[in-house]
C-alpha cells in the first residue's frame, strides 16, 4: 500500500506541473482541461471514497498553490469530486467503459458548480460554455486515464481489492 501512496504522489505532482506549466498548449476553444480533476475521479472510481478525498483535497492543495488563488475553492470542490467518485464506485459496475465516462461529465459539472459557489472571482456569464467545453473534454480523457490506473494500481498492489 505504501508503493500506491508513493505513486500518487508522485502523480500527483507530476500532473499538476504539466498542467501548469503546459496549460497554453493542451487549451481547446479557450478551456484547458483539468488534469487533476482527471486524476482525481479515476483514484476515486479505483480505490474508494476515501482516496479519491485525500486525492481530491491533495490536488485541490497542489493545484491552489502553483496559481496562488482560491487555495480553499480549489481543495473543497476537488474533494467533494473524489468523494463522489468514489461513492459511484461503489454503487456501479466500474469495468464498464461507461461508467469512467458518466462520472467524468457527472463529477465535472459538481466540481464547476462548487468551485464556483465558493470562488468569488467566478465568471458566471462563461460558466455554460466552460463547463461544457471541459465536460466534453473530461469524458473523452477520463477512460484512458482510468484503464492506465486500474492497470498501475494492480500492478502495484499485487491483486484486485474491493473499494471502500
Amino acid at each position: 500500500m505504501a508503493r500506491c501512496i508513493v505513486a500518487a504522489t508522485l502523480v500527483t505532482y507530476a500532473l499538476a506541473v504539466f498542467q501548469n506549466a503546459l496549460d497554453d498548449l493542451i487549451t481547446a476553444w479557450g478551456v484547458s482541461p483539468d488534469l487533476l480533476l482527471v486524476w482525481t475521479i479515476c483514484i476515486g472510481l479505483a480505490s474508494g471514497r476515501h482516496a479519491g478525498a485525500l486525492v481530491g483535497f491533495a490536488c485541490g492543495l497542489m493545484q491552489g498553490g502553483l496559481q496562488q488563488a482560491a487555495i480553499g475553492a480549489f481543495a473543497i470542490s476537488k474533494t467533494v469530486s473524489g468523494f463522489g467518485s468514489g461513492a459511484l464506485a461503489g454503487r456501479m459496475f466500474r469495468e464498464n467503459w461507461l461508467v469512467p465516462v458518466v462520472s467524468a461529465v457527472v463529477l465535472t459539472v459538481v466540481n464547476e458548480a462548487v468551485f464556483m459557489l465558493l470562488c468569488r472571482s467566478a465568471d458566471w456569464s462563461q460558466a455554460p460554455r466552460i463547463i461544457g467545453l471541459r465536460t466534453a473534454y473530461h469524458a473523452l480523457l477520463t477512460p484512458i486515464a482510468f484503464a492506465l490506473v486500474t492497470r498501475c494500481r494492480r500492478a502495484l498492489v499485487g491483486r484486485r481489492e474491493e473499494v471502500l
